[in-house]
């Protein structure tokens, strides 16, 4: 018997195996300070918020360079509200997103990165377009005066 449960439980830690892990770093949205989940890399990025429930942190999702930016909430069981952040880590749009949804959510145009939120979490904070999102020890890019 107990090695039926052993190969039962083989599959689960493989897939668990390959949830890649997502550091937390501080960050500025506005006036909120807050610690999001960083996903920094291509493995990252693809992984997001995809079967967390609940929503404990925030994600950032970020790329080396500014690019126009689809996102999607397939496996996303919490509905959720994304910010786009433009190369200047400014706010230039912020959205709902269903829950377990494969409608696409596009930026504005080139950005740096989105900030995943739980739906309302921008509202309830009155963090708006146009503000700054800063994270000045974990991405010092962000925090630098453009000229």
């Amino acid at each position: 018997m107990r090695q039926l449960a052993w190969i039962c439980l083989l599959p689960i830690a493989a897939c668990q195996a390959n949830v890649p892990v997502f550091p937390l770093i501080p960050l500025q949205a506005g006036d909120q300070q807050l610690q999001v989940q960083l996903a920094d890399t291509l493995e990252r990025r693809m992984r997001g918020l995809m079967e967390q429930a609940p929503v404990k942190n925030g994600m950032l999702l970020l790329y080396e360079s500014p690019r126009p930016m689809t996102l999607w909430m397939k496996d996303t069981p919490t509905a959720l509200d994304v910010a786009f952040i433009d190369p200047q880590w400014r706010i230039s749009k912020i959205q709902p997103m269903k829950a377990n949804s494969e409608e696409l959510h596009e930026s504005p145009g080139d950005v740096i990165a989105a900030l995943e939120m739980p739906l309302g979490w921008f509202a309830k904070h009155s963090v708006k377009i146009g503000q700054k999102v800063s994270s000045c020890q974990a991405i010092p890019d962000s925090c630098k005066v453009a000229k």
